[in-house]
């Protein structure tokens, strides 16, 4: 979560000192203060309005921050789908009273918890996509390829070295985004729990069936979405993704040499 920080405000600063905010902010400033002044107002008065208008540029460029948290809009769409869901739930379980909510009194605090982690977790995901789309755009649909000479032993066995290291980059780069993905099925597994949530307590009190019935059906569905939060959280502290993931390689890297030896190794038994 420190890292998400650090970056929040590496963005809020790059908004409060952007140069048509400042400007407006100080021109503000001029237009306001200015005739207050010749107009002999209290000093207080003046540094009063001087601490709102400092305020005001504060919370300005806040906002502005927060709208550009996420740098992809296939995951802010996701943290959107997400916080809509949260806002119908939290809807309908005031709703609900607290008395009716017989063995799901924790259930909203739990949603909320695992909202934050996917959270953090799209958050990080977000980054990673940023930094791996700089540097490796176009590398991985397109890999390099070359056509060796067939007569030249040598250069046929280091290409042949070539083609393996463009097979363990490929490895390890669906490794890096398999954490992606599976941040992204995580939050489809979310959205779906919580609308399912929903709306079989909205069935239960629409219908008269009310929860403090202690019905087995509903106390069920209840536990069953318990246990699917439950999974999710626990998916999510596994991956724990950071800016360069640590728990979500597919399958651990094949035992191999270097490629520089191998190449010394096969050019010397040729010589």
């Amino acid at each position: 979560m420190e890292d998400i920080k650090a970056v929040d405000q590496k963005l809020f600063w790059k908004e409060a000192t952007r140069f048509g905010r400042l400007f407006l902010s100080a021109a503000a400033l001029f237009f306001v203060l200015g005739p207050m002044q010749w107009a002999g107002l209290p000093l207080p008065l003046v540094l009063g309005f001087s601490c709102a208008a400092v305020v005001g540029h504060a919370l300005f460029s806040y906002q502005a921050s927060i709208r550009k948290r996420f740098i992809n809009r296939r995951f802010a769409a996701h943290w959107n789908a997400l916080s809509e869901r949260l806002d119908l739930f939290d809807q309908v379980m005031q709703r609900v009273h607290k008395k009716h909510l017989a063995g799901i009194h924790e259930l909203p605090r739990n949603v909320h918890s695992v909202a934050r982690s996917l959270y953090v977790a799209l958050r990080r995901a977000d980054l990673i996509t940023q930094e791996v789309s700089l540097t490796e755009r176009g590398l991985y649909a397109q890999p390099p390829s070359w056509n060796p000479p067939a007569h030249d032993a040598q250069a046929k066995e280091l290409y042949r070295i070539a083609d393996k290291n463009i097979a363990e980059y490929q490895h390890h780069f669906a490794g890096v985004m398999a954490g992606v993905q599976r941040t992204e099925a995580q939050t489809a597994v979310f959205i779906t729990t919580v609308d399912t949530l929903r709306m079989k307590i909205l069935g239960y009190r629409l219908a008269g069936a009310a929860p403090e019935l202690n019905s087995q059906d509903f106390l069920a569905a209840m536990q069953e979405a318990k246990m699917q939060l439950a999974a999710i959280d626990q998916a999510l502290e596994e991956l724990e993704l950071t800016p360069f993931p640590k728990t979500i390689a597919v399958m651990p890297p094949e035992p191999r040499t270097d490629a520089n030896s191998e190449a010394t190794q096969t050019l010397d038994q040729e010589s």
